[in-house]
């Protein structure tokens, strides 16, 4: 998707779909014409580097573009953004590490080259380091290109809202937010260090260019109030805004609060003979003014600027088409599939139970042969405790039955283990678990998983191991053709006559994104024959938007309890889960205030005796922002 200009956007603004690599390949192909430009006149290039996923995914783009002998990087002088203090250079969690792995080491930059913020520089030499840091920038012309990937509250390295504008390169505390974004690499608070080196803010706001990037519907706010709000020091990225060389690169999650987005009626022309255009216009204005649709007037539509739409459609006939067009997607339990082959692919071993679990045991009280695939181990998601408790537990039992071999390989087993736990637990900065650790944490998940499936009475389940999850960190392994041929194989196999995958691609480590993509390429290899259709599911980071949706399966009082009682098998994730989201909340929490807050608005538009919601869209790769509603239904709908 390209950009749309508007009157009330004061950066440059570019969205990308959520469902494709199109937003790291266009930053990509950015940064390699401006370094490719500077080699043909001789000139260096100064690259400034962030960390992320969003960030990541350019990383490996740069890599792609490079052995494909499309960029040298043999002139480029690189800098990063940020740096946690006093963790050693090899740490796995040091941004260095970060940057290293995913692209300094894969790339022919030079060693001389390389200027990374030094994370063991004593304090006393701090301020002599910090200097020479700024001077070797300035030196060298200051920088030509910064990537940035922004955080929640606009931080940029470890420069937040309380860090003054003409603040130098330093060591800071990490503020509230910058510790919340650490949680996933570090798996505990504790292992979060509390101070880092952030890169000087005048040094990042006089880039030459800066490609600013965002991903997620978490990121929304952030990225409305940097290119339609005001310039602030409470927000530093909207000083961006005086920066006539940034570009503001997103993808539709995170542009979702933008005007062009949520309202382009009000700074643009819409094209009104879409209905998905028409029917978001029409429930805007319902939730708006908390009236339901049959009832707008006209008086509403002009003071919504929606003159144009009823100009060109009455409203009685608007109104109308848009309640039936909602109306028919919803569906109970009697209208959906029976005696069909059902495969559920989730990410995580809960993300089926959290995302669709009303709709899971609809289907297997239906009669349909489901089977649950769980497409990653999710062992960076167990606490430490959860080890000590599984293996106190296999010991206890050795010594009940009275099996003195058991008894004894199985000591020995949890003497060596928490050895290391007791190592890790005293380090500063945390350790990479241990092939035990990590055997031990993939069976909790594994028996979870289990315990939902028996709950549910589904027919069948598997624990895939796809290479992308093998990287032992919150960050993945890019996508590889084992992982595409892993997912093939179950299609196979099975012959499934619907599948569901997590289209939910907001979550912290992008895990559902990359498992998404694995299917979507898989389903390529079906070529133009048959092949089952694919529904899209979320629910446990974010909700289709009613007009998205493609169906919608409601859910009684005693539907969404059940569900929860099947979250709750995931003991594991209960209470303070490792990976908490951006919210806060459990997921169980979470699921259930969309579930409930999507029967809300369909109430406010009009329907009447909803409880409870989940919502499905049906994936077309040839038409991902198409007109959804027009989708053949045939499988999933009895009728």
């Amino acid at each position: 998707m390209g950009s749309m200009n508007n009157s009330l956007e004061l950066l440059p603004v570019k969205i990308y779909s959520d469902e494709t690599n199109e937003l790291a390949e266009e930053v990509a192909r950015v940064i390699a014409e401006d370094i490719e430009r500077n080699n043909a006149l001789g000139k260096h290039t100064v690259l400034a580097l962030d960390t992320g996923n969003a960030v990541l995914d350019v990383y490996r783009e740069l890599v792609a573009l490079h052995e494909a002998n499309k960029i040298d990087f043999a002139n480029t002088m690189v800098f990063n953004l940020y740096e946690y203090y006093e963790i050693s250079k090899g740490h796995p969690f040091s941004v260095r590490k970060f940057i290293e792995d995913g692209l300094l080491n894969k790339i022919n930059v030079k060693q001389e080259n390389i200027h990374l913020l030094d994370s063991t520089i004593p304090e006393a030499k701090m301020d002599e380091y910090t200097k020479k840091y700024d001077d070797t920038i300035k030196a060298l012309g200051g920088i030509d290109i910064l990537l940035l990937g922004v955080g929640n509250m606009g931080h940029m390295g470890l420069n937040g809202p309380a860090s003054p504008p003409d603040a130098k390169t330093r060591l800071v505390n990490l503020d509230k937010w910058a510790l919340i974004s650490s949680i996933p690499d570090f798996s505990e608070f504790k292992f979060i260090p509390k101070r880092g080196l952030t890169m000087g803010i005048p040094n990042i706001f006089d880039s030459k260019r800066v490609l600013f990037i965002a991903t997620g519907d978490h990121k929304a706010e952030v990225v409305r109030k940097t290119v339609e709000g005001s310039v602030t020091s409470d927000l530093l990225v909207t000083h961006f805004q005086r920066n006539p060389n940034a570009t503001v690169y997103i993808d539709e999650a995170a542009s979702s609060r933008l005007t062009q987005t949520l309202t382009p009626w009000f700074v643009c022309s819409v094209d009104w003979t879409l209905v998905s255009n028409r029917a978001r216009a029409v429930c805007h204005l319902s939730e708006e003014l908390q009236k339901p649709i049959s009832e707008l007037e006209t008086r509403d539509f002009l003071q919504y600027s929606l003159q144009t739409l009823i100009k060109q459609y009455p409203i009685e006939v608007l109104t109308k088409e848009v309640m039936s067009m909602l109306g028919k997607k919803i569906v109970s339990q009697s209208e959906l599939p029976r005696g069909k082959k059902v495969i559920i692919f989730s990410p995580h071993p809960d993300d089926d139970i959290i995302s669709m679990g009303g709709t899971l045991l609809k289907l297997v009280a239906n009669g349909n042969s489901v089977h649950c695939i769980y497409m990653t181990p999710g062992t960076n998601a167990v606490f430490d405790h959860e080890v000590e408790k599984f293996l106190f537990n296999r010991v206890n039992f050795a010594r009940s039955i009275n099996d003195e071999d058991m008894l004894r390989k199985d000591q020995e087993h949890y003497d060596r283990v928490m050895k290391f736990l007791k190592e890790k637990s005293e380090s500063k900065f945390g350790m990479k678990d241990t092939d035990d650790v990590k055997l031990i944490k993939k069976l909790i998940r594994q028996g979870e998983g289990v315990s939902t499936c028996s709950f549910c009475n589904v027919d069948g389940y598997e624990f895939l191991d796809p290479p992308l999850y093998r990287s032992g960190k919150s960050k993945k392994n890019p996508l590889s053709k084992e992982d595409i041929d892993i997912v093939w194989d179950v299609l196979v196999r099975h012959q499934p006559d619907l599948v569901y995958a997590a289209g939910d691609l907001t979550d912290p480590n992008g895990t559902h994104r990359l498992c998404l993509r694995a299917i979507t390429k898989a389903f390529e290899k079906y070529g133009e024959g048959s092949k089952p259709e694919l529904w899209l599911y979320r629910g446990a980071w974010q909700e289709f938007h009613p007009v998205d949706a493609d169906i919608f399966v409601t859910m009684t009082k005693d539907d969404l309890l059940q569900k929860r009682d099947g979250i709750f098998r995931h003991q594991s994730q209960k209470d303070r889960p490792p990976q908490p989201g951006h919210s806060g909340k459990e997921f169980w929490q979470s699921s259930e205030e969309r579930n409930l807050g999507t029967a809300k608005r369909l109430v406010g538009y009009g329907f009447e005796g909803l409880y409870a919601i989940e919502g499905f869209k049906l994936y077309r790769k040839e038409c991902v922002l198409t007109e959804v509603i027009n989708a053949t239904l045939s499988l999933f709908l009895v009728h």
